[in-house]
């Protein structure tokens, strides 16, 4: 529960929550405490545009992408107000033309520290994936039971290789250490010795692409790592190798892993993220690594549910709103 101290706010905001209606119930109070919440699934025809056009605060996490078309409706908008840290679902170039300040996750490490969910899907993801977990499931609602056919891989003794080596690198480091893993990670912004505390040997993106089984992605997206990913990357590794990306797809060249899979450059790969994403799905049609998952055992996609746990959820969506609300009483 997040305790809100902060100055009297003279004005009323009015707030547009654009994420489903089991938002934080602590989170909703702080902002109503500034003025009116509307929920965007609730609203239609012209009270829908009436709350656009009023609205000073929108809160988004990943179910819209929010552009010239959504700003251009919104003329009053001060605040964008994402619990998230990647923020490729805002037009940061627009909303800095239009004045608009976007308050995310990013930055605020100390915070972020606490929560795990991602970190906690890697090793779900990389489970699944050398143990072909979902496939053999499949296999049992058919009505087979043939183990023979789902043999897959132990962790203990393997080399798990983390490029990026932040908050979550970090902590998915801990996870993998615990079922007797090598780590080693790739991140130029870090350390030896800080890695070292953390049971990860500093090695080059060279070394750790041809020397580990399992390679996880960590990295914020940027404009440095936009692609950072390529063909060539993935012909390095292992053919043995599985590739697990919690981060955004943007990181990896596109259609680089597809052609990865084809080619038989690594064994498999878990992701769950995509390129182009949007809340209805209407990506999955383009992208081709949605067909090859339907017809093949090593592939595994989920829908950017890294983060998306009650626990990181709420506390992500309440720390958030003390942040707006803060902003708001300094003005």
């Amino acid at each position: 529960m997040v305790k809100i101290v902060f100055s009297n706010v003279a004005m009323k905001y009015t707030t547009l929550i654009l994420e489903p209606i089991d938002y934080s119930k602590d989170a909703l109070t702080t902002y109503r405490r500034v003025g009116p919440v509307y929920f965007f699934s609730e609203l239609d025809g012209e009270r829908k545009e009436k709350v656009l056009r009023s609205a000073h605060i929108v809160v988004v996490r990943l179910k819209y992408t929010l552009d010239e078309k959504w700003f251009s409706q919104m003329p009053n908008l001060k605040i964008i107000a994402t619990p998230t840290t990647g923020l490729n679902h805002i037009d940061m170039d627009a909303a800095k033309k239009r004045g608009i300040r976007v308050m995310s996750l990013r930055g605020h490490s100390s915070f972020l520290k606490s929560i795990p969910s991602t970190a906690e899907e890697t090793m779900a993801l990389a489970l699944a994936l050398v143990r072909k977990i979902p496939w053999a499931f499949e296999d049992i609602k058919k009505g087979n039971w043939n183990r023979d056919v789902w043999k897959g891989h132990q962790l203990i003794g393997k080399t798990f290789g983390i490029v990026g080596c932040g908050r979550l690198g970090k902590i998915t480091a801990k996870y993998a250490g615990a079922f007797g893993m090598r780590v080693i990670g790739y991140d130029p912004y870090v350390n030896e010795t800080t890695m070292k505390r953390y049971g990860i040997k500093k090695v080059s993106l060279e070394t750790l692409l041809t020397t580990s089984d399992i390679v996880t992605l960590h990295i914020l997206l940027t404009d440095e790592t936009r692609e950072c990913i390529k063909e060539k990357h993935f012909q390095m590794m292992k053919k043995t190798a599985h590739l697990i990306n919690t981060a955004r797809a943007e990181i990896i060249e596109r259609n680089a892993l597809i052609q990865a899979l084809k080619q038989k450059w690594i064994a498999g790969a878990a992701i769950d993220v995509m390129w182009d994403e949007e809340g209805k799905g209407r990506h999955l049609k383009k992208d081709p690594l949605w067909n090859y998952a339907k017809t093949h055992s090593n592939l595994i996609i989920v829908p950017h549910i890294g983060g998306a746990t009650y626990e990181a959820m709420h506390i992500t969506e309440e720390f958030i709103a003390k942040q707006v609300v803060e902003e708001l009483g300094s003005r």
